[in-house]
């Protein structure tokens, strides 16, 4: 008989099982990312990416929900200055893969963006705007209302001691 302690183990890694990626040094990995987009600026999901180092190392990954795509290839210092050609959705670009080769421990970045610049996003202006116009509408009919009230209890004095005399 199977105990339960095993079929907890055997459903822990089923569960967490996963593609195993290989994490280098920062020395030794280069990361090419950017965002595709659209004409407008919006973000292009699934967009396939196609990354080719000029020794013939071909990486390609597929855009996230927000345009973003990340390719990790493995450098060394030696490949400083080599050519990296970057293709996404029929566009391609080609970049310098620059880094200080003393620096051994800051990320080789090189940012590589397709499309429109990121359109901008005005929802903000729209909360706290709607928000501040309903702020000071709030207060305005809480204030009038409290004068209201004043003016009601002031003209009721008044009948009150109108009634006295």
């Amino acid at each position: 008989m199977v105990g339960l302690k095993s079929v907890f183990v055997v459903v822990f890694l089923f569960i967490h099982a996963g593609r195993a990626v290989a994490e280098h040094e920062p020395d030794h990995r280069y990361t090419v990312r950017g965002y595709v987009r659209d004409a407008a600026g919006k973000p292009k999901k699934g967009v396939s990416v196609l990354a080719e180092h000029k020794g013939g190392t071909k990486e390609s990954v597929e855009t996230d929900g927000n345009g973003y795509y990340e390719i990790r290839f493995h450098f060394h210092d030696a490949n400083r200055g080599d050519e990296v050609t970057v293709t996404a959705d029929g566009e391609t670009k080609k970049i310098t893969a620059e880094f200080d080769p003393n620096d051994k421990t800051t990320w080789r970045i090189g940012q590589v963006d397709f499309g429109a610049p990121a359109a901008p996003d005005w929802g903000w202006v729209a909360w706290v705007g709607g928000g501040s116009i309903a702020a000071a509408g709030g207060y305005y009919f809480r204030r009038r209302q409290k004068q209201v009230r004043r003016k009601e209890k002031k003209e009721e004095r008044r009948a009150v001691k109108k009634r006295r005399r």
